[in-house]
């Protein structure tokens, strides 16, 4: 983005602090496509390059200090280098980076996935939410036969093809009915016929239930996550999600809980314990790794022995499917991993607790603020996860969100981050474990100051 051309107050006040960070982007430019290797990473005026982070706060190369509110987009649901988990990465370092060969601390994280969540009877890992679906949806189709994959409108289940369909906002013409949503590719390079093997279903609305039993002889999984995190925060309604358990069920397709964002997050046993629901297949990510790349897949005993080898090549060849990667597993992520959940374990009443109360805390204050102020915005969220939207009314859904103001909406974010506070820009906001009541009140205040800039700069122009 051009600097020169900039004439909003706060992009100039953000280019002023962040020097060194544009100097970096430029570099990097050079020899990175768009300078940045994740999509979620770029955002006006620019990224900025971050020096280290510790506890609940982030320093950036300008020595500018945020109280970080992404958590490694939750990743780092403890904090930043947790000194324990520092530790058991030191020690697994000093024996080993990776084998590709079994070892205790797969074995050991196994256990404590099963001890944690209600329905995981075998797990086995990977190393990100993307590879865990991938993998999942390849279990699922192998167990039942079948091709075709059911989502939800707004479910983002990550970055390969099968699931890269109806993720992310459209416009309006292209979504059909509310009912009945069509596939829309997220992308370019998603081949046809994967969309056309991606059945859409629409999000906290019963039509989804007679979708499932009229495409119950294609559908091999039924995909849902436990809070639509890229469609907006939106929670699943627990009734809902308790039919859609009961349907698919009935109808003899399989339920896959996507717990990338929600699993270890939303309680101990994630969305299943939250909501008290059990799937057949749910995947993992982000939180199970303590801050490095790991994921898994979990589930019941005979679904995921869709991928029990027999050591017979002929015989596994027909009856199991592929399941494989050089890192699954590596030393040093299963260390951090085991670390972390062996904590979380520990002190579950203490960690959930507080962080399901601060959660709460940061959305009624905000949500407070709005009304007594005329606002049109909120704030939603399960747990520990917020997000406000500049919206009014019932938000159910992500045609819910298609009269935002988006213009607000982006302003605001950027005055949090001049406000000192770091969430990924139009991204979910969360805390840590290591936010304490002091940081807590500093993002609630910083959202009350963003706020009330929006309302006086672009609220009263009446943009969008």
């Amino acid at each position: 983005m051009d600097r020169d051309n900039m004439k909003d107050d706060v992009l100039k006040i953000l280019t002023e602090r962040t020097k060194k960070s544009y100097e970096a982007y430029e570099k990097a430019k050079e020899i990175i496509p768009a300078g940045v290797v994740s999509r979620g990473r770029l955002y006006p005026p620019y990224p900025f390059f971050v020096k280290k982070a510790k506890g609940c706060r982030i320093v950036d190369y300008d020595d500018n200090e945020y109280v970080d509110c992404a958590t490694s987009y939750g990743a780092a649901i403890l904090g930043h280098c947790p000194s324990f988990v520092v530790e058991a990465i030191t020690r697994a370092a000093q024996v080993g980076l990776n084998y590709c060969m079994p070892h205790e601390g797969t074995y050991r994280l196994a256990q404590l996935v099963v001890q944690a969540v209600p329905g995981a009877e075998k797990v086995t890992f990977c190393n990100s939410g993307t590879e865990a679906t991938l993998h999942a949806i390849r279990i699922a189709r192998a167990f039942s036969g079948k091709d075709m994959i059911a989502k939800f409108e707004g479910g983002y289940h990550g970055d390969h093809d099968y699931v890269l369909v109806s993720a992310f906002s459209h416009p309006e013409e292209q979504l059909g009915p509310l009912t009945d949503p069509h596939a829309v590719p997220d992308s370019i390079g998603i081949p046809s016929k994967t969309v056309e093997n991606t059945l859409i279903l629409p999000f906290n609305h019963p039509a989804a239930f007679d979708k499932i039993k009229k495409y119950k002889e294609k559908i091999a999984v039924v995909m849902v996550e436990g809070l639509q995190g890229a469609g907006g925060c939106i929670p699943v309604k627990k009734e809902f999600l308790q039919e859609l358990r009961e349907v698919t069920r009935e109808c003899g397709v399989l339920l896959l809980f996507d717990e990338v964002f929600t699993g270890f997050r939303l309680a101990l046993g994630g969305a299943q314990e939250f909501y008290g629901v059990i799937p057949d297949l749910a995947t993992y990510g982000k939180a199970l790794g303590g801050g490095l790349p790991a994921a898994g897949i979990a589930g019941k005993k005979e679904v995921m022995d869709t991928i029990a080898y027999t050591g017979d090549h002929d015989k596994d060849s027909k009856t199991r499917a592929h399941y494989g990667g050089t890192f699954n597993g590596n030393v040093i992520a299963m260390a951090a991993g085991c670390a972390t959940l062996e904590y979380l374990i520990k002190h579950k009443e203490e960690i959930y607790s507080y962080l399901n109360t601060q959660g709460k805390r940061i959305r009624d204050e905000i949500n407070k603020f709005c009304q007594e102020n005329d606002i049109p915005a909120q704030a939603i969220g399960e747990g520990s996860i917020f997000y406000t939207h500049f919206v009014t009314g019932e938000i159910n859904r992500t045609r819910d969100l298609l009269r935002a103001n988006l213009k607000a909406q982006r302003s605001f974010f950027l005055h949090l981050l001049k406000n000192g506070v770091f969430i990924p820009f139009m991204h979910l906001g969360m805390i840590s474990f290591a936010h304490k009541e002091k940081d807590v009140q500093f993002v609630i205040d910083a959202h009350l100051k963003a706020l009330e800039e929006v309302k006086e700069k672009e609220l009263k122009m009446g943009v969008r």
